[in-house]
């Protein structure tokens, strides 16, 4: 293809346009040059969107080599073919005066890409799940800026030889790093960690062999590699690890090629690399971001069902047990409500609560959200619950309460054990489902978000209507991260007065009635405080996560499902039953 007619000026980031009819596809594709300030120096990346490309898909970014023209590095190096099949979004980075600058700054500069890309201001990627290229003389950036963001990258893969070892050099450390803002969810963490790593070069030198002794220590590689047909070797992670699986397996393999030279690259050759580059993705949790191979809905169980609703077109995945389809025995419902930005089938992945339906035996859904304008003339086609479009707000409770009777009109739906969970704006949703439809939900277990009503500091987090539990006092169980910076929970117990979970705690146990001192405990890495109602009921738990921002991570499904959620239930008139007694 030439690519060189694909270029074009974005409209202002507002002025995107945003199909209700099909509000996942982004409506942008081709060329454009985006610019902004790196320290005080201009930079610039050329961004291509494919034909079709989705919200929320994977992203590419690339220090290609210093002297080509990026629209026809696109074509000769099978970059761009390989973005139209796998619809990945492809930023490459420009260098100033014509060449890279090895002391640090262009790694620097690669790091501050994968923020922006991350950014939301055109479109939306997968967010954590960004990976690094280098071609020739860019392969010294990727590396540099791999190592220094080893945490947040999902993958590297560099193609020609690395003249300096990126153990020797470094414009930061990892102490320096900068950890970014929490103000639209950005997070960077800057840590070492596990990274899926293919160096493909010509020739064996001291400079590779740093560098794949590096990462062989940093994936924890076994001493002798294994071999495919194109004679890679391929040094596998050791194959017992001291904790459980279920938040991080370890799947980073560290790979080598020799032989490989620039002028051979292909799309062949590209897309058997990223074969394996491409199926890891990086996600949050606590201490670390964590790195698991991707569990696409639709290849895992899953089913795919939209709705029109108001005009627009609505989307669940939906997950039904086997043992649940052999039985037809009446089961729980969990409604999984995703973050602000992402979509019902990324998170999916993250929470792995399908994995937990499996085991247990319920019926998990996982919807996408309304629209929502991120930032005043930023783009509008960022997934928020209870969002809006043009002015007019979206309620997200009519389509809620539609999917829910649509599942039931063709499962074996509990109707006394409806549950609900969720992070950030999901966390909001899984509340708000608590206060504006108590008739529907038994309880709910939200994650690093809630509802507040009537508190002019709460933004999103406001709950706007003028009643709230009118069919009962909804159980309900909170993880929030000590370090999340949303809600300022990384202060000592008690919370400062001033701090917005501490005032929605103050809510819930005034609207409760319940005891004023909670219970408490700790299960690493979770501080638990317990309110009990005047029957002993555990009517509100807090949990605080150590050393964890603004997320969530696997094991919370289990512990929300497990822990909370299946020890509520209603019985044939309706009431509320705790263990099977009617709640008092």
């Amino acid at each position: 293809m030439d690519y060189s007619r694909l270029w074009f000026t974005p409209p202002a980031p507002d002025q995107v346009p945003v199909d209700l009819l099909a509000p996942e596809a982004c409506p942008l594709h081709g060329l454009f040059r985006q610019t902004w300030k790196v320290g005080d120096t201009d930079r610039s990346i050329i961004t291509y969107i494919p034909e079709g490309f989705c919200q929320n898909n994977r992203a590419v970014i690339v220090a290609p080599p210093s002297d080509t023209e990026p629209d026809s590095f696109l074509a000769s190096s099978g970059l761009g073919e390989l973005a139209d099949r796998d619809k990945l979004l492809i930023a490459m980075l420009e260098p100033l005066a014509g060449r890279w600058d090895l002391s640090g700054k262009d790694a620097a500069f690669m790091n501050a890409a994968y923020k922006k890309v991350q950014g939301r201001e055109y479109y939306v990627v997968m967010q954590d799940c960004i990976y690094a290229m280098g071609f020739g003389d860019g392969v010294d950036v990727a590396l540099e800026a791999a190592r220094t963001m080893a945490s947040d990258w999902s993958g590297l893969a560099v193609f020609g030889d690395p003249t300096i070892a990126s153990v020797q050099f470094s414009a930061q450390s990892h102490a320096e790093t900068d950890a970014g803002s929490q103000k639209e969810e950005m997070y960077i963490s800057g840590k070492r960690a596990q990274l899926p790593v293919w160096l493909l070069i010509e020739q064996e030198t001291a400079v590779s062999e740093q560098l794949l002794a590096y990462w062989e220590k940093e994936n924890h590689a076994q001493p002798q590699p294994l071999y495919d047909e194109k004679k890679t070797a391929i040094f596998l992670p050791a194959a017992v690890k001291d904790t459980s699986k279920i938040n991080e397996d370890d799947i980073a393999q560290t790979r080598l090629t020799t032989g490989f030279r620039l002028q051979d690259l292909n799309f062949d050759t590209l897309s058997y690399v990223w074969a394996y580059i491409g199926s890891a993705r990086r996600h949050r949790s606590y201490g670390n971001k964590i790195l698991r191979y991707f569990r696409n809905p639709l290849e895992h169980g899953a089913t795919y069902h939209t709705l029109i609703v108001d005009g627009m077109k609505r989307e669940w995945y939906e997950y039904v047990p086997k043992k649940v389809q052999q039985k037809g025995e009446p089961v729980p419902l969990v409604c999984v409500f995703h973050g602000r930005g992402g979509n019902g089938e990324t998170f999916f992945d993250i929470t792995e609560m399908s994995v937990v339906a499996e085991e247990r035996g319920f019926i998990a859904v996982f919807p996408t959200a309304d629209l929502y304008q991120i930032r005043k003339g930023g783009f509008r086609g960022v997934r928020l619950w209870n969002g809006s479009q043009n002015g007019r707000p979206f309620d997200s409770l009519p389509f809620v309460r539609k999917m829910i009777a649509d599942v039931e009109s063709r499962l074996p739906v509990d109707k006394g054990r409806i549950y609900a969970c969720g992070q950030s704006s999901g966390g909001f949703m899984s509340s708000y489902c608590a206060m504006a439809a108590s008739d529907l939900f038994t309880a709910v277990t939200p994650w690093s978000g809630f509802s507040l009503p009537d508190d002019p500091d709460a933004g999103d987090f406001t709950y706007r209507r003028e009643t709230a539990f009118e069919d009962g006092k909804v159980p309900m169980m909170l993880l929030v991260g000590k370090e999340d910076r949303f809600f300022g929970a990384s202060a000592a117990w008690p919370l400062d007065e001033h701090n917005l979970l501490h005032r929605f705690i103050r809510y819930i146990i005034r609207t409760y009635e319940l005891q004023e001192e909670p219970l408490q405990y700790t299960c690493y890495p979770i501080d638990y405080y317990v309110w009990h109602n005047g029957s002993a009921v555990p009517m509100f738990v807090i949990g605080l996560v150590n050393d964890m921002p603004h997320a969530n991570y696997p094991e919370e499904s289990w512990i929300s499902y497990d822990q909370f959620l299946c020890r509520y239930s209603r019985d044939e008139t309706g009431a509320r039953c705790y263990l099977g007694r009617k709640i008092e």
